[in-house]
């Protein structure tokens, strides 16, 4: 204790030879390692206060400040150069006590594409002018839900064809059940088909009221026409617009574009939820939680956001924070976000007034999305508790790796690696190991798949697990134990052996069987996980099956090699877009001869007499 106050007294003394002007300080712990990064406007005063013998420190500042041993500064000439240094910092060294996006994520947009027929789907980057980009939203799932409702309600088609190539073509079921317009049949045309989008692009506007009034004067034109089958899909699209706009929760002016950031913070923790209003209605909603470790204050706060934004690529005209950030600190962030946006951003806390219950409603949202949050962590803790003691591990294990080998008659083996972290999946940490060797043994490509796994080590991202699961039995889990004795690391492996009925009802270790079949909670752990990995490898198996399928069968052509081969399906999408194309077309890629495309259309058609020929017989 006294070595600490004696610390606190020289880094006390050191802080104040710092001069008054902004910039951001770096503080380091006894093994030089950055635990935390701020910044500040007034630098000597900000670094003073957290070692000043008269200091009042929260219980989470006070514990940083215990493991602080040494810090530096970098002087920068506006505060709002120093938000920026901060953010690069941050991002740089991860510091323990900083709060961070540790779910940084590409947030997706619906994109409606232009050309005769358009087509709606989620993507992560606006990649052309041509197309119209709605959101960001908060997850790709959230999107793909919006996408689905959208076509729903206007009866869109959600098959994989394209058009115009694939008109004429047999419709499919979505058109028997009414749920798709049917561009394949050509009895929609181009004008007609842009101008049921139109309608859907202004539903993804929240346009609800003028577009149900002009659905109802479409439904009276088509029943005056006595075109009674159009009014009823009419009367039914009114119906869903109105549906949906009843569930939107109208909270602000027909024009508002703002977020509503409520943030909740406790001795154990904290959370942000981020309201995203857009047109007076709030669409979609993001949240963070962050450890108990990690300081939640007005400089915090301004740098998260700054990086929020700097990772969603869209900035409202208006950003409400519920609390903490200080004004000085509003400002520097509503200066960064215009100038990243090139038009003017206000950054407010609301005092009073329906925006300040709106900003409330946001602090609400954080504080219960914690605490259901925190439920469920307790529910994993206790399953990954059980899990530990039904196989009497020696820790509990925060994080599995799972493993399956997939192959198609001998050939594009492969390895899955799913990761289970506190009981959750982290898709983001799966990995698969395309298996060198030529056997077809499973053995054999577990232990390449094992080896090549354990070199990764935790300085490069791959840190080891608490356990690892095998899709198989004693041989597998003697094969993987063999690999971590030669490179010299102690773990618990565990084999999921299946039963007649293909089903995981035991364990084993490789000398001893555990039975799950009566522990309901542990055997249904053990079969998401067993049926996600064998899931996940198969997958990345038949891609890789499927990908060798259409280049051989391509390069079985006079003069088509692998790199026209590959050209070919970019061009054409696969074989099905290629067998529909002419000579002309085929000629038309960029390395592809008149002679390949003869070539290419008479191989096919040779293919197809024989199929022909075959069902005669």
């Amino acid at each position: 204790m006294n070595n600490n106050v004696s610390v606190r007294e020289k880094l006390y003394e050191k802080a104040k030879l710092l001069p008054l002007c902004p910039g951001v300080y770096i503080m380091r712990n006894a093994s030089g390692r950055v635990i935390y990064v701020g910044k500040s406007k007034l630098l000597k005063n900000r670094v003073s206060s957290y070692f000043a013998p008269y200091a009042k420190l929260s219980v989470k500042t006070d514990k940083l400040v215990s493991n602080v041993r040494d810090f530096e500064c970098f002087y920068t000439p506006t505060e709002l150069d120093a938000l920026v240094l901060e953010s690069k910092f941050i991002k740089q060294h991860m510091p323990k006590y900083n709060i961070k996006l540790k779910d940084a994520k590409d947030y997706p947009y619906i994109r409606v594409s232009g050309g005769d027929y358009p087509d709606m789907t989620v993507v992560h980057r606006k990649t052309d002018n041509d197309s119209t980009y709605f959101g960001p939203f908060s997850s790709s799932s959230f999107a793909w839900s919006v996408v689905s409702t959208v076509r729903k309600i206007f009866m869109l088609h959600s098959c994989k064809r394209s058009f115009p190539k694939d008109i004429g073509t047999r419709p499919c079921l979505y058109y028997h059940i009414n749920q798709c317009v049917a561009p394949c049949t050509g009895k929609v045309n181009p004008k007609q088909y842009k101008e049921i989008f139109e309608r859907a692009s202004r539903f993804l506007k929240g346009d609800y009221r003028h577009l149900a009034d002009e659905l109802e004067k479409l439904m009276e034109e088509a029943s005056d026409d006595m075109r009674f089958e159009a009014a009823a899909k009419y009367r039914d699209c009114i119906a869903s617009v109105k549906k949906m706009s009843e569930k939107q929760i109208v909270v602000s002016d027909e024009d508002a574009d703002e977020d509503i950031v409520g943030i909740y913070a406790d001795e154990l923790g904290s959370a942000i939820a981020v309201l995203f209003v857009r047109r007076g209605i709030i669409y979609d909603r993001d949240f963070f939680f962050f450890g108990a470790d990690e300081i939640l204050d007005s400089s915090a706060i301004a740098g998260l956001l700054q990086r929020f934004y700097e990772i969603r690529q869209y900035i409202p005209k208006k950003v409400l924070v519920s609390s903490i950030l200080e004004r000085e600190d509003a400002d520097v962030l509503a200066q960064q976000l215009s100038e990243a946006a090139g038009r003017k951003i206000i950054v407010n806390v609301p005092q009073r007034g329906a925006k300040a219950s709106l900003a409330a409603t946001a602090a609400d949202n954080a504080k219960e999305l914690l605490s259901l949050e925190r439920e469920k962590q307790v529910r994993d803790n206790k399953l990954l508790i059980s899990l530990a003691e039904h196989l009497h591990l020696e820790s509990i294990p925060e994080r599995i790796e799972a493993y399956d080998i997939s192959n198609s008659g001998g050939e594009h083996t492969t390895a899955g690696m799913v990761v289970v972290e506190n009981g959750r999946f982290a898709k983001k940490k799966y990995r698969t190991f395309n298996i060198k060797t030529t056997s077809s043994d499973d053995y054999g490509a577990m232990r390449e798949a094992l080896s090549r796994r354990l070199e990764r080590r935790e300085e490069d991202g791959w840190e080891l697990p608490d356990l690892i699961l095998l899709d198989g039995g004693v041989g597998h889990v003697s094969t993987v134990r063999e690999v971590l004795h030669e490179i010299g690391i102690d773990l618990p492996v565990i084999g999921m052996v299946k039963d007649e009925f293909h089903k995981t009802r035991t364990l084993t270790d490789g000398d001893n069987e555990v039975s799950i079949a009566k522990r309901n909670d542990i055997y249904t752990f053990i079969y998401k996980i067993q049926e996600e990995v064998h899931r996940f490898s198969l997958s990345n198996m038949d891609r890789a099956r499927r990908k060798t399928v259409r280049r051989s069968l391509l390069e079985n052509i006079k003069g088509i090699g692998t790199e026209k081969a590959k050209k070919l399906n970019a061009a054409f999408g696969g074989l099905r877009g290629l067998k529909a194309a002419s000579v002309e077309d085929i000629a038309a890629v960029k390395g592809i001869s008149k002679n390949d495309a003869e070539a290419v259309v008479a191989y096919f058609a040779e293919q197809e007499k024989k199929k022909s020929n075959s069902k005669k017989s």
